[in-house]
Formats: structure tokens, C-alpha cells, sequence
């Protein structure tokens, strides 16, 4: 289990607690990173199919925010599944959170300054 200090408060990540929530890119690698192989743990790619192609998280499956069947998407997804979520900045990954939590999915962490941040950190991206 990782354990994130955010000032004075103490949280806890895992991709096996409970969770609908955002997280910084280090703590969403660390997650990756334990789980990579884990077929209960799915990293979604929220952007647009032009953003995917331009540079990806390795493993990542797209599923682009807007289009018009994206919400008929969620629904279909394994809601006991823990997904990892990443858009360009955090606005769409953010709102989608929303989406997941009302559609019932326990198990959601978006990367709160999504890809911009990623390589802010000079983490790989798949071009």
C-alpha cells in the first residue's frame, strides 16, 4: 500500500481501497508502476484520437472524452476494475471523475495535471 503525505494530511492510495479521486503524476507512476501487469488495473487515455497519437502512457487504452457515445462507454467498463485516468491537463480526467463515481465505479484516480505534467516529470510517453 503507498502512502501519500499532502501537507499535514495523510491519504491512502492503492488500486485495491475505494477510491474516486485525483492524484499527482508521481503517485499515479507509482500506482502504474506496482500494477503493470495487473489486469484489474486499466489506464484510460481520455483525449482526443490526434492527442493519443501524438504521445501516449505506454498500456494506455482511448477512450476520447468527446465523442459521442463516451458516457455509453463508462457504462459498458467493469465497475470493480480500478482505472487510471489521464487527460492533456486534468480538466477532462477531473470531470470524468464525477462520471465515474455517479455511475457507481468505486476504484477511479485521474492524474490531476494529466500529460503536461507527466512530462513535466520526464516520464515516457509512446509516440
Amino acid at each position: 500500500m503507498l502512502v501519500l503525505l499532502i501537507g499535514a494530511h495523510t491519504r491512502m492510495a492503492s488500486a485495491d481501497n475505494a477510491a474516486v479521486q485525483a492524484i499527482s503524476p508521481r503517485e499515479f507512476k507509482t500506482l502504474l508502476d506496482r500494477h503493470q501487469n495487473d489486469p484489474n488495473v486499466v489506464l484510460l487515455d481520455i483525449r482526443t484520437p490526434k492527442e493519443f497519437q501524438d504521445g501516449h502512457i505506454q498500456g494506455a487504452l482511448l477512450l476520447d472524452y468527446y465523442s459521442s457515445d463516451y458516457v455509453e462507454r463508462l457504462k459498458a467498463l467493469d465497475r470493480e476494475k480500478t482505472y487510471l485516468i489521464y487527460c492533456r491537463s486534468g480538466n477532462r480526467s477531473g470531470k470524468s471523475l464525477a462520471i465515474f463515481e455517479k455511475l457507481g465505479f468505486r476504484r477511479a484516480y485521474h492524474m490531476d495535471t494529466g500529460v503536461i505534467g507527466w512530462s513535466r516529470e520526464k516520464y515516457p510517453l509512446v509516440r
